[in-house]
């Protein structure tokens, strides 16, 4: 699983550099029919080969493009997109960042086994705004004597054993058998207060250690919480227990909540393709329900729209939030000084030479320049934006 870390590095090793580097983006998924046999391997290989500005040798005698197949051969995926980026160094040696993704990025456009490959300035807006966009989840599966607590990130998931690790499997076993009596009363009085009602005095006791139980599991799942920064919560489990659980979460925790899960297919041992079918679905649903309310606040006084407006208000420094769709394909005019427009007529207005470039090649730094936030919208928020936003809006911050 990619940390933050890695994110930081990988930023701090490309941004450092001022040699050209090689963006490839290019679709690995397996259950594709064109990726059959590696076939991804083979397209990546021809794409590569068109290339003239790999055909440079290194101090090993080999080229650039060589010694790169050869490191990309030597890849065995069960992801959905290889992102690359490769570049000469100071020692005259390759250099070669690269992740294999769970997730299908923004601004690449791989359909059909298409290959995005751009050799010069690196091309990072697609990676960069996965490792923004996607938020690093929690998931508490609750199930009897085995609870688990998950970490998903750009789809990748992994048990932290640690959350739970001080429990001892006498006391899961213990906590097991009073949580069924406990389930006993619920579902005959229905109640999933903060104190459960019992007339039974067995009961009531047993509902007293079950509770010091709940609280402990409560403060161990909020220290890992803290610890890997979850962003959000997905609770996982029996509809009685997990409504019972989170009122044991304190108020910031709570918040995080974007929903309940049943239980998955296996629910003594779920796999992690179980736990995934359960959860992605609500994150996309999540996701889309941001994207909507970014869309409608667009449409307020507060926001903006069209090419030359948003490109005016973002080299002004006045954008907080630039909203682009998921398959940007506008060209704008970049004058020597950096400044861009959206026609020729405005770029030569402005008496500077220009070159026409693509807006999703040169986005990312000038959004970074004036540290405003990218959203790229996908479905319905897409088509809103698209008819009746000119394709291109944003939020002010004055």
């Amino acid at each position: 699983m990619i940390s933050k870390k890695d994110i930081q590095q990988f930023k701090k090793i490309v941004g450092s550099t001022d040699k050209p580097i090689l963006s490839v983006y290019c679709n690995v998924n397996p259950a594709n029919p064109e990726n059959y046999g590696k076939g991804w391997f083979i397209r990546l290989k021809n794409t590569l080969k068109e290339m003239a500005e790999l055909d440079i040798r290194l101090k090993k005698e080999k080229t650039f493009y060589d010694e790169l197949v050869t490191f990309i051969g030597q890849i065995q995926t069960e992801a959905r997109t290889l992102a690359l980026f490769a570049w000469i160094n100071e020692k005259g040696k390759l250099s070669i960042e690269h992740f294999e993704l769970q997730v299908d990025l923004p601004m690449v456009d791989l359909a059909s086994g298409r290959i995005e490959a751009h050799y010069g300035k690196p091309y990072l807006l697609p990676i960069l705004y996965a490792f923004d966009k996607y938020r690093r989840i929690g998931v508490l599966h609750i199930c009897g004597s085995r609870w688990g607590f998950y970490k998903i990130f750009l789809n990748e998931i992994k048990e932290i054993t640690e959350t739970f690790a001080e429990i001892t499997p006498e006391e899961w076993k213990e906590f097991n058998e009073n949580a069924k009596i406990i389930e006993s009363g619920v579902m005959e009085e229905r109640t999933f207060n903060d104190k459960l009602k019992f007339k039974d005095r067995q009961k009531a006791k047993l509902q007293t250690l079950t509770h010091k139980l709940y609280r402990r599991l409560a403060e161990m799942m909020e220290k890992s919480v803290h610890e890997l920064e979850i962003e959000r919560l997905i609770l996982m489990g029996d509809d009685w227990q997990v409504k019972l659980f989170e009122n044991y979460l304190n108020r910031p925790l709570r918040e995080l909540v974007i929903g309940h899960a049943s239980n998955p297919l296996s629910i003594e041992n779920p796999s992690s393709k179980d736990i995934l079918d359960r959860v992605i679905p609500m994150l996309r649903e999540a996701e889309d329900r941001e994207e909507l309310q970014i869309i409608n606040e667009a449409k307020s006084p507060q926001g903006i729209c069209g090419l030359q407006n948003v490109l005016d208000a973002l080299q002004m420094g006045r954008l907080q939030i630039l909203i682009l769709p998921c398959d940007l394909q506008a060209t704008v005019f970049k004058c020597n000084d950096g400044l861009v427009f959206a026609t020729k007529e405005e770029a030569l207005d402005y008496d500077s030479p220009y070159e026409e470039v693509s807006l999703k090649e040169e986005i990312f730094e000038i959004a970074m320049q004036y540290a405003t936030r990218i959203e790229v919208v996908n479905g319905a928020s897409k088509e809103i934006l698209y008819n009746e936003l000119e394709g291109i809006a944003g939020l002010l911050r004055w």
